[in-house]
Protein backbone atom coordinates (compact mmCIF):
# COMPACT_ATOMS: atom_id res chain seq x y z
CA UNK A 1 0.00 0.00 0.00
CA UNK A 2 1.61 3.07 -0.77
CA UNK A 3 2.45 5.48 2.44
CA UNK A 4 0.62 8.42 0.70
CA UNK A 5 -2.71 6.92 0.23
CA UNK A 6 -2.49 5.30 3.90
CA UNK A 7 -1.90 8.61 5.66
CA UNK A 8 -4.99 10.47 3.12
CA UNK A 9 -7.38 7.71 4.31
CA UNK A 10 -6.15 7.24 8.43
CA UNK A 11 -7.01 11.51 8.70
CA UNK A 12 -10.84 10.54 6.92
CA UNK A 13 -10.82 7.80 9.58
CA UNK A 14 -9.75 10.10 12.55
CA UNK A 15 -12.08 12.86 11.42
CA UNK A 16 -14.99 11.16 10.81
CA UNK A 17 -14.36 9.22 13.91
CA UNK A 18 -14.25 13.11 15.69
CA UNK A 19 -17.22 14.22 14.50
CA UNK A 20 -19.34 10.78 15.42
CA UNK A 21 -17.80 11.42 18.79
CA UNK A 22 -18.07 15.08 19.34
CA UNK A 23 -21.94 14.19 17.81
CA UNK A 24 -22.59 11.53 20.61
CA UNK A 25 -20.82 13.78 23.40
CA UNK A 26 -19.85 17.45 22.82
CA UNK A 27 -18.10 17.47 26.38
CA UNK A 28 -14.97 17.53 27.80
CA UNK A 29 -13.23 15.15 30.29
CA UNK A 30 -10.24 16.13 32.93
CA UNK A 31 -7.58 14.27 32.98
CA UNK A 32 -5.25 14.91 36.16
CA UNK A 33 -2.16 13.27 36.24
CA UNK A 34 1.18 14.56 37.72
CA UNK A 35 0.29 17.06 39.15
CA UNK A 36 -1.02 18.34 35.59
CA UNK A 37 -4.55 18.80 35.01
CA UNK A 38 -5.01 18.60 31.39
CA UNK A 39 -9.13 19.04 30.04
CA UNK A 40 -9.34 18.28 26.09
CA UNK A 41 -12.79 17.17 24.60
CA UNK A 42 -14.30 14.06 24.45
CA UNK A 43 -14.10 13.48 20.63
CA UNK A 44 -10.45 14.70 20.57
CA UNK A 45 -9.46 12.14 23.97
CA UNK A 46 -10.88 9.60 21.94
CA UNK A 47 -9.07 10.11 18.24
CA UNK A 48 -5.88 11.10 20.11
CA UNK A 49 -4.64 7.49 20.53
CA UNK A 50 -5.32 6.51 16.98
CA UNK A 51 -3.64 9.76 15.81
CA UNK A 52 -0.25 8.92 17.96
CA UNK A 53 -0.79 5.11 16.35
CA UNK A 54 -0.83 6.79 12.97
CA UNK A 55 1.95 9.20 13.13
CA UNK A 56 3.94 5.99 14.68
CA UNK A 57 3.06 3.53 11.94
CA UNK A 58 3.77 6.46 9.23
CA UNK A 59 7.50 6.51 10.77
CA UNK A 60 8.07 3.05 10.71
CA UNK A 61 7.18 3.00 6.96
CA UNK A 62 9.13 5.84 6.39
CA UNK A 63 12.15 4.16 7.35
CA UNK A 64 11.46 0.46 6.32
CA UNK A 65 10.86 2.42 2.88
CA UNK A 66 14.03 4.79 2.95
CA UNK A 67 15.87 1.22 3.55
CA UNK A 68 14.57 -0.49 0.96
CA UNK A 69 15.07 2.29 -1.11
CA UNK A 70 18.92 1.93 -0.08
CA UNK A 71 18.87 -1.68 -0.51
CA UNK A 72 17.38 -1.31 -4.31
CA UNK A 73 19.82 1.31 -4.99
CA UNK A 74 22.85 -0.74 -3.68
CA UNK A 75 21.57 -3.71 -6.07
CA UNK A 76 21.17 -1.68 -9.27
CA UNK A 77 24.73 -0.19 -9.09
CA UNK A 78 25.83 -3.92 -8.22
CA UNK A 79 23.77 -5.15 -10.83
CA UNK A 80 25.28 -2.69 -13.52
CA UNK A 81 29.00 -3.89 -12.03
CA UNK A 82 27.87 -7.60 -12.82
CA UNK A 83 27.30 -6.16 -16.36
CA UNK A 84 30.28 -4.61 -16.30
CA UNK A 85 31.93 -7.15 -14.53
CA UNK A 86 31.01 -9.45 -17.52
CA UNK A 87 31.45 -7.27 -20.26
CA UNK A 88 35.82 -7.43 -19.22
CA UNK A 89 35.53 -11.36 -18.61
CA UNK A 90 34.85 -11.36 -22.09
CA UNK A 91 37.24 -9.52 -23.00
CA UNK A 92 39.61 -11.65 -21.26
CA UNK A 93 41.00 -8.62 -19.10
CA UNK A 94 38.77 -9.75 -15.19
CA UNK A 95 38.06 -6.50 -13.39
CA UNK A 96 38.45 -6.03 -9.56
CA UNK A 97 34.91 -6.04 -8.40
CA UNK A 98 33.41 -3.95 -5.46
CA UNK A 99 29.87 -5.69 -4.92
CA UNK A 100 28.25 -4.95 -1.82
CA UNK A 101 25.07 -6.99 -2.01
CA UNK A 102 25.97 -10.84 -0.43
CA UNK A 103 24.07 -12.61 -3.06
CA UNK A 104 26.10 -11.24 -5.76
CA UNK A 105 30.04 -11.55 -4.14
CA UNK A 106 30.26 -15.28 -5.02
CA UNK A 107 29.37 -14.56 -9.34
CA UNK A 108 31.27 -11.47 -9.00
CA UNK A 109 34.09 -12.99 -7.34
CA UNK A 110 34.24 -15.85 -10.22
CA UNK A 111 33.93 -13.39 -12.97
CA UNK A 112 36.47 -11.26 -11.14
CA UNK A 113 38.95 -14.24 -12.06
CA UNK A 114 38.07 -15.72 -14.90
CA UNK A 115 37.05 -15.32 -18.63
CA UNK A 116 34.07 -16.76 -20.17
CA UNK A 117 33.13 -17.02 -23.83
CA UNK A 118 29.83 -16.33 -25.70
CA UNK A 119 28.22 -18.92 -27.26
CA UNK A 120 27.71 -19.06 -30.98
CA UNK A 121 24.17 -16.87 -31.47
CA UNK A 122 24.18 -16.09 -28.03
CA UNK A 123 22.72 -12.43 -27.19
CA UNK A 124 22.50 -9.97 -24.57
CA UNK A 125 19.53 -7.80 -23.21
CA UNK A 126 22.80 -5.64 -22.43
CA UNK A 127 23.67 -3.32 -25.82
CA UNK A 128 27.43 -3.05 -24.64
CA UNK A 129 28.02 -6.61 -24.09
CA UNK A 130 26.07 -7.49 -27.16
CA UNK A 131 29.04 -5.00 -29.26
CA UNK A 132 31.38 -6.72 -27.66
CA UNK A 133 30.26 -10.23 -28.35
CA UNK A 134 30.35 -9.34 -31.87
CA UNK A 135 34.13 -7.57 -31.82
CA UNK A 136 35.76 -11.00 -30.03
CA UNK A 137 33.65 -12.72 -32.71
CA UNK A 138 34.90 -10.78 -35.51
CA UNK A 139 39.03 -10.42 -33.76
CA UNK A 140 38.58 -14.80 -34.09
CA UNK A 141 37.11 -14.79 -37.27
CA UNK A 142 40.07 -13.69 -38.38
CA UNK A 143 39.64 -9.59 -39.58
CA UNK A 144 41.19 -6.37 -37.65
CA UNK A 145 39.19 -4.64 -35.60
CA UNK A 146 40.03 -0.46 -34.83
CA UNK A 147 39.91 -1.20 -30.84
CA UNK A 148 40.15 2.57 -30.40
CA UNK A 149 36.86 3.28 -32.24
CA UNK A 150 35.27 1.06 -28.89
CA UNK A 151 37.48 3.16 -26.28
CA UNK A 152 39.55 0.17 -25.14
CA UNK A 153 42.24 -0.27 -26.85
CA UNK A 154 44.32 1.11 -23.43
CA UNK A 155 42.65 -0.75 -21.49
CA UNK A 156 43.81 -5.01 -22.49
CA UNK A 157 46.97 -5.01 -21.61
CA UNK A 158 49.60 -6.45 -24.21
CA UNK A 159 49.39 -10.12 -23.42
CA UNK A 160 45.79 -9.77 -23.49
CA UNK A 161 44.74 -12.68 -25.92
CA UNK A 162 42.22 -10.69 -28.14
CA UNK A 163 44.95 -7.92 -28.17
CA UNK A 164 47.59 -10.25 -29.43
CA UNK A 165 45.19 -11.73 -31.98
CA UNK A 166 43.93 -8.24 -33.41
CA UNK A 167 47.35 -7.29 -33.85
CA UNK A 168 48.30 -10.30 -35.92
CA UNK A 169 45.29 -9.77 -38.11
CA UNK A 170 46.03 -6.58 -38.65
CA UNK A 171 49.84 -7.17 -39.54
CA UNK A 172 47.89 -10.17 -41.86
CA UNK A 173 46.22 -7.22 -43.48
CA UNK A 174 48.43 -4.03 -43.27
CA UNK A 175 52.22 -5.10 -43.92
CA UNK A 176 53.65 -1.15 -43.12
CA UNK A 177 51.98 -1.96 -39.65
CA UNK A 178 55.04 -4.51 -39.12
CA UNK A 179 57.33 -1.45 -38.76
CA UNK A 180 55.21 0.37 -36.49
CA UNK A 181 55.14 -2.96 -34.32
CA UNK A 182 59.46 -3.05 -34.36
CA UNK A 183 59.57 0.25 -34.25
CA UNK A 184 57.63 0.09 -30.60
CA UNK A 185 58.49 -3.41 -29.52
CA UNK A 186 58.01 -3.10 -25.66
CA UNK A 187 54.22 -1.73 -26.47
CA UNK A 188 53.23 -5.15 -27.92
CA UNK A 189 53.66 -8.84 -27.43
CA UNK A 190 56.62 -11.44 -27.92
CA UNK A 191 54.25 -13.20 -30.35
CA UNK A 192 53.30 -10.00 -32.33
CA UNK A 193 56.95 -9.24 -32.66
CA UNK A 194 58.07 -12.31 -33.71
CA UNK A 195 55.17 -12.06 -36.97
CA UNK A 196 56.21 -8.61 -37.49
CA UNK A 197 59.67 -10.03 -37.94
CA UNK A 198 58.32 -13.20 -39.56
CA UNK A 199 56.49 -10.41 -42.04
CA UNK A 200 59.32 -8.32 -42.58
CA UNK A 201 61.39 -10.68 -43.51
CA UNK A 202 59.62 -12.50 -46.08
CA UNK A 203 58.55 -9.31 -47.92
CA UNK A 204 61.20 -6.58 -47.03
CA UNK A 205 64.77 -6.12 -49.01
CA UNK A 206 68.26 -5.81 -46.87
CA UNK A 207 67.94 -1.73 -46.53
CA UNK A 208 64.61 -2.36 -44.68
CA UNK A 209 65.31 -5.05 -42.92
CA UNK A 210 68.82 -4.23 -41.69
CA UNK A 211 67.46 -1.96 -38.68
CA UNK A 212 65.68 -4.88 -37.55
CA UNK A 213 68.79 -7.37 -37.49
CA UNK A 214 68.89 -6.43 -33.54
CA UNK A 215 65.56 -7.90 -33.14
CA UNK A 216 65.88 -10.94 -35.32
CA UNK A 217 67.15 -14.58 -34.72
CA UNK A 218 68.37 -17.80 -37.00
CA UNK A 219 64.46 -18.62 -37.31
CA UNK A 220 63.97 -15.20 -38.83
CA UNK A 221 66.85 -15.26 -41.07
CA UNK A 222 65.58 -18.75 -42.59
CA UNK A 223 62.90 -17.14 -44.76
CA UNK A 224 65.37 -14.93 -45.90
CA UNK A 225 67.65 -17.90 -46.79
CA UNK A 226 64.48 -19.02 -48.74
CA UNK A 227 64.09 -16.32 -50.67
CA UNK A 228 67.65 -15.78 -52.11
CA UNK A 229 67.79 -19.91 -52.80
CA UNK A 230 64.90 -19.11 -54.58
CA UNK A 231 65.99 -16.27 -56.41
CA UNK A 232 65.23 -13.09 -54.82
CA UNK A 233 68.68 -11.36 -54.31
CA UNK A 234 66.22 -9.33 -51.39
CA UNK A 235 69.36 -6.58 -52.41
CA UNK A 236 72.05 -8.30 -50.09
CA UNK A 237 75.21 -6.82 -50.00
CA UNK A 238 78.77 -7.25 -48.66
CA UNK A 239 77.87 -4.86 -46.11
CA UNK A 240 74.48 -6.53 -44.91
CA UNK A 241 76.07 -10.06 -44.91
CA UNK A 242 78.62 -8.71 -42.34
CA UNK A 243 75.78 -7.19 -40.28
CA UNK A 244 73.83 -10.19 -40.43
CA UNK A 245 76.47 -12.53 -39.88
CA UNK A 246 77.60 -9.90 -36.60
CA UNK A 247 74.07 -9.47 -35.39
CA UNK A 248 73.33 -13.10 -33.84
CA UNK A 249 75.40 -16.06 -32.61
CA UNK A 250 75.45 -18.69 -35.81
CA UNK A 251 75.98 -22.07 -35.58
CA UNK A 252 77.75 -24.23 -38.27
CA UNK A 253 74.71 -25.23 -40.35
CA UNK A 254 74.16 -21.25 -40.49
CA UNK A 255 77.13 -19.98 -41.98
CA UNK A 256 76.48 -22.81 -44.67
CA UNK A 257 73.02 -22.11 -45.56
CA UNK A 258 74.35 -17.89 -45.23
CA UNK A 259 76.72 -19.01 -47.52
CA UNK A 260 75.01 -21.23 -50.44
CA UNK A 261 72.45 -18.92 -50.54
CA UNK A 262 74.33 -15.92 -50.91
CA UNK A 263 77.50 -16.78 -53.64
CA UNK A 264 75.09 -16.42 -56.65
CA UNK A 265 74.64 -12.48 -55.92
CA UNK A 266 77.81 -11.75 -54.70
CA UNK A 267 81.61 -11.97 -56.39
CA UNK A 268 83.80 -14.96 -55.49
CA UNK A 269 86.32 -12.53 -53.83
CA UNK A 270 83.98 -10.54 -51.79
CA UNK A 271 82.72 -14.18 -50.56
CA UNK A 272 85.66 -15.79 -49.94
CA UNK A 273 86.69 -12.68 -48.34
CA UNK A 274 83.80 -12.17 -45.95
CA UNK A 275 83.95 -16.07 -44.87
CA UNK A 276 87.77 -15.92 -44.26
CA UNK A 277 86.89 -13.08 -41.81
CA UNK A 278 83.85 -15.10 -40.26
CA UNK A 279 85.95 -17.78 -39.67
CA UNK A 280 88.67 -15.96 -38.02
CA UNK A 281 86.50 -15.02 -35.73
CA UNK A 282 84.03 -17.78 -35.13
CA UNK A 283 84.91 -21.92 -35.37
CA UNK A 284 81.58 -22.39 -36.36
CA UNK A 285 81.82 -20.66 -39.56
CA UNK A 286 84.98 -22.81 -40.83
CA UNK A 287 82.98 -25.53 -42.69
CA UNK A 288 81.10 -23.05 -44.71
CA UNK A 289 84.96 -21.09 -45.95
CA UNK A 290 85.86 -24.47 -46.71
CA UNK A 291 82.46 -25.37 -49.02
CA UNK A 292 83.12 -21.92 -50.94
CA UNK A 293 86.97 -23.11 -51.56
CA UNK A 294 85.44 -26.00 -52.99
CA UNK A 295 82.62 -24.73 -54.36
CA UNK A 296 84.62 -22.07 -56.60
CA UNK A 297 87.06 -25.00 -57.07
CA UNK A 298 90.05 -23.27 -55.11
CA UNK A 299 91.49 -27.00 -54.55
CA UNK A 300 95.01 -25.49 -53.43
CA UNK A 301 93.71 -23.18 -50.81
CA UNK A 302 91.33 -25.93 -49.75
CA UNK A 303 94.32 -28.12 -49.51
CA UNK A 304 96.40 -25.67 -47.01
CA UNK A 305 93.61 -25.01 -44.98
CA UNK A 306 92.59 -28.32 -44.62
CA UNK A 307 96.24 -28.84 -43.37
CA UNK A 308 96.12 -25.55 -41.47
CA UNK A 309 93.23 -27.14 -39.35
CA UNK A 310 94.24 -30.93 -38.64
CA UNK A 311 92.34 -30.73 -35.38
CA UNK A 312 88.87 -30.57 -37.46
CA UNK A 313 87.31 -33.71 -39.02
CA UNK A 314 85.81 -31.84 -42.08
CA UNK A 315 84.82 -35.67 -42.67
CA UNK A 316 82.17 -35.29 -45.56
CA UNK A 317 83.91 -32.56 -47.39
CA UNK A 318 87.16 -34.14 -46.63
CA UNK A 319 85.86 -37.44 -49.01
CA UNK A 320 84.88 -34.58 -51.38
CA UNK A 321 87.96 -33.18 -51.56
CA UNK A 322 89.83 -36.32 -52.29
CA UNK A 323 86.99 -37.82 -55.31
CA UNK A 324 87.77 -33.84 -56.43
CA UNK A 325 91.11 -34.28 -57.14
CA UNK A 326 90.55 -37.42 -59.11
CA UNK A 327 87.44 -36.18 -60.69
CA UNK A 328 87.86 -32.48 -61.97
CA UNK A 329 83.77 -32.27 -63.08
CA UNK A 330 82.48 -33.76 -59.90
CA UNK A 331 79.98 -31.34 -57.74
CA UNK A 332 79.55 -31.60 -53.88
CA UNK A 333 75.68 -32.13 -54.19
CA UNK A 334 76.39 -34.57 -56.21
CA UNK A 335 77.76 -37.36 -52.77
CA UNK A 336 76.72 -35.32 -49.87
CA UNK A 337 73.92 -32.95 -48.75
CA UNK A 338 74.79 -29.22 -47.57
CA UNK A 339 72.07 -30.09 -44.99
CA UNK A 340 74.07 -33.17 -43.16
CA UNK A 341 77.73 -31.21 -43.70
CA UNK A 342 77.69 -30.34 -40.17
CA UNK A 343 76.65 -33.48 -38.69
CA UNK A 344 79.47 -35.09 -37.17
CA UNK A 345 81.54 -32.66 -38.93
Amino acid sequence: MRIGLYVFSSIVFLIIVSVLSFLVNSGSYNLQTFGINITLPVALWIVTPALALLILSVLHMAYYSAKNFFLLRRWQKDSEMLDDLTYWSLLNEPRENHIGTDSLKNIASILSNSSITAKEGFESKNEKINDIINVVKTINSGAYVDLKTKKISKQLSNVNPLAIKNSINRLQNDTKFAGDVLSSVNEYDSSVVAEALNLITKTQNMDKIKKYLPLMNVANLDNIFKRLHGGDSVGINEEYLKDTAGSMTLACKDYIDLASSTMKFLDPKIMLGLFRGFEQKDENAEMAYLYLLLEYEMIDDAKEFINANPENDFKKLKIFFDLKQKQNNLKLQDIVSLNSLCENA
